[in-house]
C-alpha cells in the first residue's frame, strides 16, 4: 500500500503556500521585542509550528486529493458441496461410516484452507450453506446449487468445485449439463454402494389426491426387483388394516421394472391412508422399502348441477357428458315442461334456450337470484328475445323480430376472469358457428366478455359468451345454440375435445367457485409431502369488513394418535401467518380460534402429511455420472477413502493459484481526521510556548 498527493491546482501555488507559512512566521517572531529574553531554540521552534501550521492550512484550500493503491492477494475459492439426502447411508452402517467419513472431511477442509478460501453447502431437499453430516433428505436435487453458486460467487476466483454424492438424483434437472455452467472443474467424491444387490421395493406411487365417494380412482404402482429373477411375489394394498387388493407379481428378470395400475372404489368419505405392500424375499438387502403409504382425502360434496332446457336438444347431452366425466359434479336434466324439483338444492342452473315463448323460467330464475344460485344462459331460436330481456340479467338483446343468424366466436384480448391459453382460443376461433337470436346485444359495463360474435368475416363487439360476477348472484351468457358441434369438430380435426370440454369446465368452475363469508378464514394446503414446511395463513374481518389482526389468533394441529402441536399465528401486515416447520407423517386435524370483540371465532378443517419414497427408489450408487461429470468439467473422480489423494490432486494444480488485485482509492486530505488533530498540537505546542515564555 502506498499514497501519493494529488491536486488539481498548478504546482507553483505550493510556492505560495510556502511564502504564506514563513512570512506569518517572520512577521510574527522576527522582531518581536516580548520575546527577546526566550531562548534562540524555544523561539525557532514556535516559528516553525505557525509555519506548518498556515502552510497545511493554506495547501488545503487547493483541495489536494490522497490517492492510495492497495494490493490484495486473493486465495482461489474452493466450493465443497455434500449430498445430503438418505440414500447416501441407505446401505451402509451410518453409525460407523458417517463419524469415519466427517473426521476425514475436516482433515481435507482443514489441509486445504490455507491455499484455498473453503465454503460448503449441502444438497438434497434444498440447498443450505454449510455441512450437514445427518443425511436425512428426503429427495435429492444435485443441480439446484448451481444457480445458487453463481449468483453468489459470480466474478470471484473460483478454483474448484467438489461434489460428494453417490450420484442419484430424483428431482431438478441433469447435472451432466448443470455444472457446466460454472465453468470450473468439478471433483467428485463417490459415496454410497455401488454393489447390486438382492432388493425389492417399491418404487413409485402416483395417485390424485382428492376424489370423490363412489368413484373408482386409479393408483399407479411402479416396483422395482433387483437380484430376484424367477421370484414371484404378492402385491397388496390395504386400506388401513382391510386388505382391498391383492395380486401375485412375477418377477422375469434380474433389473426387473414393472408399472402396475390399481383401481381402487372410494367408498367411504373423509381422508382415508392406503398401504401398498409387497411380500418379501429372502436375502434382501432392506425391508423398510417393501412397504409405501399414501392418503386420498375423499370428498362427498358434489356440485349439484341442473340442465334445464325448453325442449330436448344435442347441447344438453354434450354438457352433461363432459361435467360427469369430470366427476366434480352431479348432473340432472329435465325439461322445464316436467320439472318439479327443489330449485334451491342446486349449485348451478344452466337455462338452455330458456326462457321460452310463453315466459316460462322467470319464477326459477328469481328464486336462483335471490338465494345466489349461478345461473347460466344459453340463448338459441327457442328463446324468447322479450321475455329475456325482462329479466334484465346483464345483457340485452333489441330489434330481434324472432329472427337468427349463424355467428362464430371471436376470441377477446383483454378477457381475465379465468385462464385460457391461446392455443384454445386459437381452436374455438375456428370452430363452426352457433344459431344465435338476430339483434343488436348490449351488455352492462361489469359484463367480461371472453368471445365476441363474429359474422363471416366481420368482426363485431357483440357477445357471444360473457360472465357477470354481480355481489351475491354469479351469470354467464352463451349467445348461441350448437355447442355440440364443437366438440365434434374438435374430435374429428385433433382428436381429443379439449378446447371444447375446456370453456365448458371453466365457465361451470366460474359460477360454482364459492367464496367464504365467515368473518375468520384459514388458507392452507389440503396435503403436504413430509420434507414441506407446513405453512398457514389466516384472516379476520371486523363488522365493517375492515381486514384486522388486533387480536392474537392461535391454531392447533391434532394427528390421529391424539397428540396436539399448539401455535400461535404471527401477524403479517393486516393479515396472520404461521410456519409450522416439518410434522410427522399422517393425518391431521386442525382448528384455529380467536377472539374478535366478544365473539369467538373458529374455523376447522384436515390435511395430510404424505411420505416421501423417491429415496428408495434407487439404491444403488451412481458413480458413472459422477464420473462422466468430472471428465466432462477438468476434474476427477476419488471413493470416499481417497480423500486424501484428493487434497494432493488440488494443491498439485499449477491453473489453481491466487490473483493479486490493485485496488486505487482517492479521497479529499481534508476529509483525514489525523491531520485536524496535527494541526492542533501543533497550535497547542506553540500556545504553550509562548505561555511559558509569558507573552500570554
Amino acid at each position: 500500500m502506498n499514497f501519493q498527493l494529488i491536486t488539481e491546482s498548478p504546482s507553483w501555488m505550493i510556492i505560495i503556500c510556502l511564502a504564506a507559512g514563513l512570512l506569518t512566521s517572520v512577521v510574527l517572531y522576527r522582531k518581536d521585542k516580548s520575546l527577546a529574553e526566550v531562548k534562540g531554540w524555544v523561539l525557532a521552534l514556535m516559528a516553525v509550528f505557525r509555519f506548518l501550521v498556515v502552510f497545511f492550512l493554506s495547501f488545503l484550500l487547493l483541495a489536494p486529493l490522497v490517492r492510495t493503491i492497495f494490493k490484495e492477494t486473493e486465495k482461489p475459492l474452493l466450493l465443497f458441496v455434500q449430498d445430503g439426502s438418505s440414500s447416501v447411508t441407505g446401505n451402509t452402517d451410518s453409525a460407523t461410516f458417517v463419524p469415519a467419513y466427517g473426521s476425514s472431511l475436516n482433515k481435507l477442509i482443514s489441509g486445504l484452507s490455507n491455499a484455498f478460501e473453503v465454503r460448503s453447502f449441502t444438497i438434497g431437499d434444498h440447498v443450505r450453506e454449510g455441512l450437514d453430516l445427518s443425511f436425512h433428505d428426503k429427495q435429492t436435487d444435485l443441480s439446484a446449487v448451481v444457480s445458487e453458486l453463481k449468483a453468489r460467487f459470480a466474478g470471484r476466483n473460483t478454483g474448484a468445485v467438489i461434489l460428494a454424492s453417490d450420484g442419484l438424483y430424483n428431482t431438478g434437472s441433469n447435472p451432466l449439463y448443470a455444472y457446466e455452467q460454472l465453468h470450473v472443474p468439478v471433483y467428485t467424491i463417490g459415496m454410497g454402494d455401488t454393489t447390486v444387490r438382492k432388493d425389492l421395493l417399491i418404487a413409485n406411487l402416483r395417485y390424485n389426491r382428492t376424489t370423490y365417494k363412489g368413484n373408482i380412482f386409479p393408483v399407479e404402482i411402479t416396483l422395482d426387483a433387483r437380484q430376484c429373477a424367477g421370484q414371484t411375489v404378492n402385491l397388496s394394498v390395504f386400506k388401513g388394516t382391510e386388505k382391498i387388493y391383492g395380486a401375485p407379481v412375477t418377477i422375469r428378470s434380474q433389473r426387473f421394472n414393472a408399472l402396475i395400475p390399481v383401481y381402487l372404489e372410494a367408498n367411504s368419505a373423509g381422508v382415508q391412508r392406503y398401504t401398498v405392500s409387497v411380500s418379501k424375499v429372502d436375502g434382501e438387502i432392506n425391508y423398510s422399502n417393501n412397504e409405501a403409504g399414501f392418503y386420498i382425502d375423499v370428498t362427498d360434496s358434489r356440485q349439484k348441477i341442473l340442465i334445464l332446457a325448453n325442449a330436448p336438444h344435442p347441447d344438453i347431452a354434450f354438457m352433461a357428458d363432459i361435467l360427469e366425466r369430470s366427476r366434480s359434479y352431479d348432473v340432472q336434466t329435465d325439461l322445464i315442461t316436467t320439472f318439479k324439483d327443489d330449485i334451491t338444492k342446486y349449485n348451478l342452473v344452466i337455462l338452455h334456450q330458456l326462457p321460452g315463448s310463453n315466459g316460462t323460467a322467470r319464477q326459477i330464475t328469481e328464486t336462483c337470484r335471490k338465494v345466489g344460485i349461478p345461473l347460466w344462459y344459453i340463448l338459441g331460436s327457442q328463446t324468447s328475445v322479450t321475455a329475456f330481456n325482462t329479466l334484465q340479467p346483464g345483457i340485452v338483446i333489441n330489434d330481434n323480430r324472432g329472427n337468427t343468424g349463424e355467428v362464430q366466436a371471436q376470441p377477446s384480448a383483454d378477457f381475465s376472469v379465468f385462464g385460457v391459453s391461446e392455443g384454445d382460443l386459437q381452436t374455438i376461433a375456428q370452430f363452426p358457428p352457433l344459431i344465435a337470436p338476430f339483434g343488436t346485444y348490449s351488455a352492462q359495463s361489469d359484463v367480461n366478455t371472453l368471445l365476441y360474435q363474429r359474422v363471416g368475416q366481420v368482426r363485431t363487439t357483440m357477445p357471444l359468451l360473457s360472465y357477470l360476477n354481480a355481489a351475491n348472484h354469479k351469470t354467464a351468457f352463451l349467445c348461441g345454440e350448437g355447442i355440440w358441434k364443437w366438440g365434434l369438430s374438435e374430435f374429428e380435426s385433433t382428436g381429443t375435445k379439449n378446447a371444447s370440454s375446456g370453456i365448458i369446465l371453466k365457465t361451470v368452475q366460474f359460477l360454482t367457485a364459492g367464496k367464504k363469508t365467515t368473518p375468520f378464514r384459514v388458507y392452507m394446503k389440503n396435503d403436504y409431502p413430509e420434507n414441506e414446511q407446513v405453512v398457514a395463513d389466516a384472516e379476520l374481518y371486523n363488522e365493517t369488513g375492515e381486514l384486522v389482526n388486533e387480536p392474537e389468533a392461535s391454531i392447533v394441529f391434532q394427528n390421529d394418535d391424539g397428540r396436539k402441536f399448539n401455535y400461535v399465528f404471527a401477524r403479517d401486515n393486516k393479515a396472520y401467518t404461521l410456519n409450522a416447520g416439518f410434522l410427522p407423517e399422517g393425518k391431521y386435524s386442525f382448528t384455529a380460534s380467536v377472539l374478535s370483540g366478544t365473539k369467538s371465532l373458529t374455523e376447522s378443517g384436515i390435511f395430510t402429511i404424505s411420505p416421501v419414497i423417491a429415496e428408495q427408489a434407487e439404491t444403488v450408487a451412481n458413480h458413472q455420472l459422477l464420473q462422466t461429470l468430472s471428465v466432462k468439467t477438468g476434474g476427477l473422480l476419488f471413493n470416499s477413502n481417497e480423500i486424501g489423494a484428493l487434497a494432493d490432486s488440488l494443491l498439485s494444480k499449477n491453473d489453481i493459484r491466487p490473483v493479486e488485485y490493485t485496488r486505487k482509492k482517492l479521497d479529499d486530505l481534508i476529509n483525514l481526521k489525523w491531520i485536524c488533530f496535527v494541526l492542533a498540537g501543533l497550535l497547542t505546542l506553540e500556545w504553550v510556548l509562548r505561555k511559558r515564555s509569558g507573552t500570554y
